[in-house]
């Protein structure tokens, strides 16, 4: 068989290597430089050199693992801080409720004293004042409540987006081993890689 100059040269560098020497990423580097091959060249070279294709499976075994427990590390994270968001919107929503049943007793005590017919109207009206002062303090606490849910939301988006975006990353990477293995021909390989990725981005 007649050989381009790009095959000539990546033969020669074949027989020129030491595959015990060869690290992950030149094993990488030789898959992808197999796939510019022609089908039929890559199968001699993967037939000439069955230690490539051991580095090769091999590697790709261990880039499964370690992309899942990447994957897994990262969801482990977010459901770590949707966890903590959610506690604080229950802790927000319970403070809140506690707030208002202590404003509206404390009301309801100040009501009660306005029965009395002994007070002037300087008391009564100093104790209306608080009943408002009462009313004011519920709805700046809402406020406040409402505030800090908002921004639990905010960083619950952002953790959401973050999230998107690491898995826009790693499906790159993925595709990138992925489509240069395809390219070698799983069939040449002998073997079948599935690597799961994040369903949802």
């Amino acid at each position: 068989m007649e050989y381009t100059n790009v095959e000539k040269q990546f033969l020669s560098l074949m027989e020129r290597t030491d595959f015990k020497n060869l690290s992950k990423n030149d094993v990488l580097s030789y898959a992808s430089k197999l796939s510019e091959l022609r089908p039929e060249v890559a199968q001699q070279v993967l037939a000439q050199f069955p230690e490539l294709v051991k580095l090769i499976q091999s590697s790709m075994v261990e880039y499964k693992e370690i992309l899942e427990k990447i994957i897994v590390s990262d969801d482990d994270s977010t459901n770590q801080v949707y966890g903590i968001l959610n506690k604080e919107l229950e802790g927000s929503h319970e403070s809140r409720k506690e707030y208002i049943v202590f404003a509206d007793k404390v009301r309801s005590d100040l009501s009660k004293c306005l029965d009395n017919p002994n007070l002037t109207q300087e008391q009564q009206k100093e104790i209306i004042d608080r009943e408002m002062e009462i009313f004011h303090l519920v709805d700046k606490k809402d406020t406040e409540i409402r505030e800090q849910e908002m921004e639990t939301a905010r960083m619950a988006d952002k953790k959401d987006s973050e999230k998107k975006e690491f898995n826009l990353k790693t499906l790159r990477v993925a595709s990138f081993v992925v489509l240069t293995v395809v390219g070698i021909g799983a069939a040449a390989l002998g073997g079948k890689f599935d690597i799961k990725l994040p369903k949802k981005l």
